[in-house]
């Protein structure tokens, strides 16, 4: 395979291997957006995380007041003159400083199961993009195994335009001694300028498919080695699949959310301790009014007597959207199966195609043969030495493309099981 493609292309220019070209997928574009999104997602993960430490906060404020703070007394003694009614009661400037320590005690598991959606989301998020490689590896596979079917069917038509050439040399000599009429010589002639059209057109398939090939890549390519051999994974189960284990976290991830809904249900406790200073000015020691050590500890504990019902019908809202993601699920995995069993059939089809293609090339071959000494000895017309020739290619363009087919099928039954097993297989 190496040697044709090096007599089809340009001298000095390279075959990329399929493993080649995997390799530089992946580090397409998409992939490397999807390596920051899992990057974000692990941040948020351990953010999740630290709700469940507690927490340490400083503060310091400062309060500038307009009117200076007083406080109203009424007294009345007999027998005694009226006493000030309005004393100053905190200095007009006031500063406070806190450092504090809060902890959750308990919110109803609702922290626990954030941390614990978090990190399913974050592990949904790399089995995405493990699914995302291999769909990307599907879609490169299908280029690759197009472009070798093309390939072969461009090697196939320069030969039977090497053969209609010479078939044309012959009948032009033919034509001079007068031994064939006219028609036959314009009639190969026609068959040549045929062949040149259809090799035209597939140049132009092969071309917009090389460009798909390298967007995909990120590499110029121009030129492809062999089909590589690959072998099946013994055991065909889809369930182990990227996409089918990422829609099991988000499964698992809407029952957190049924769960976070129930946690509205519980009471929530917190503790709190903080060192805290009040005065007139930086060194908090009081105003001479208020006493500067303010420091305390508390317990708080909140319960949701009533809300018109809304938690109730959060919860109903989740668990259904849970069982309806579970319902899609199941529906999802005996799909993949089906295409599973579908594929293995059309390539079981393929094979025993791929027999009847080797037999026909033969034929065609035999028959090509048979016609052109024929033909040389002027038993056989232009027409059929044409035919014969237009068969001979068509038969070997129809055998790559089943061997591509085949090919192509294979990559997919295995990248539908397990990518793993295709990176191994393929050595990457």
């Amino acid at each position: 395979m190496k040697r044709f493609v090096t007599l089809l292309l340009p001298l000095g220019l390279l075959a990329h291997t399929l493993p080649e070209i995997l390799h530089h997928v992946d580090q397409n574009g998409l992939l490397e957006a999807k390596k920051y999104e899992v990057l974000a997602k692990k941040r948020l993960y351990e953010a999740a995380k630290a709700k469940n430490l507690f927490s340490i906060d400083a503060s310091l404020q400062g309060i500038w007041l307009h009117e200076t703070p007083t406080m109203s007394l009424h007294l009345s003694l007999p027998d005694m003159p009226p006493l000030p009614s309005r004393f100053q009661a905190a200095a007009k400037e006031q500063y406070t400083g806190e450092l504090a320590i809060s902890y959750p005690l308990f919110t109803g598991f609702a922290i626990t199961n954030l941390i614990e959606k978090s990190k399913l989301d974050m592990v949904k998020t790399r089995l995405e993009k493990r699914d995302l490689k291999r769909r990307l590896y599907l879609k490169a596979d299908a280029l690759y195994g197009h472009i070798y079917t093309l390939e072969h069917t461009k090697r196939a038509l320069h030969k039977a335009l090497q053969a209609m050439e010479l078939s044309y040399r012959k009948a032009k000599g033919f034509y001079k001694q007068g031994l064939i009429p006219l028609s036959d010589l314009k009639n190969i002639e026609a068959k040549r300028y045929e062949i040149e059209a259809k090799l035209q057109e597939i140049k132009a398939a092969t071309s917009s498919l090389y460009q798909e090939l390298g967007y995909l890549s990120g590499q110029k390519i121009q030129s492809i080695d062999g089909l590589p051999d690959i072998e099946l994974p013994k055991n065909l189960d889809v369930t182990k699949r990227a996409d089918v284990l990422a829609l099991k976290k988000a499964l698992a991830m809407d029952r957190k959310d049924v769960a976070l809904a129930k946690s509205a249900l519980y009471p929530k406790l917190f503790v709190k301790g903080a060192l805290r200073g009040y005065g007139n000015d930086l060194s908090l020691s009081g105003d001479g009014y208020r006493n500067g050590d303010q420091s305390y500890a508390a317990v708080q504990m909140r319960y949701n007597l009533f809300n018109g019902f809304g938690d109730k019908a959060k919860i109903e809202a989740v668990r259904a959207k849970f069982l309806a993601k579970r319902s899609f699920l199941d529906d999802y995995i005996k799909r993949a199966r089906t295409q599973l069993r579908s594929d293995q059939l059309t390539l079981r089809a393929l094979e025993s195609k791929r027999v009847w293609a080797k037999k026909r090339v033969e034929a065609a071959r035999s028959y090509y043969e048979l016609i052109k000494g024929r033909y040389d000895n002027q038993l056989s017309s232009a027409d059929e030495l044409s035919r014969s020739i237009a068969s001979l290619a068509e038969a070997r363009a129809q055998l790559a493309g089943v061997r591509s087919r085949i090919f192509v099928q294979k990559c997919k039954i295995a990248l539908q099981v397990s990518l793993e097993h295709f990176v191994k297989e393929l050595g990457l």
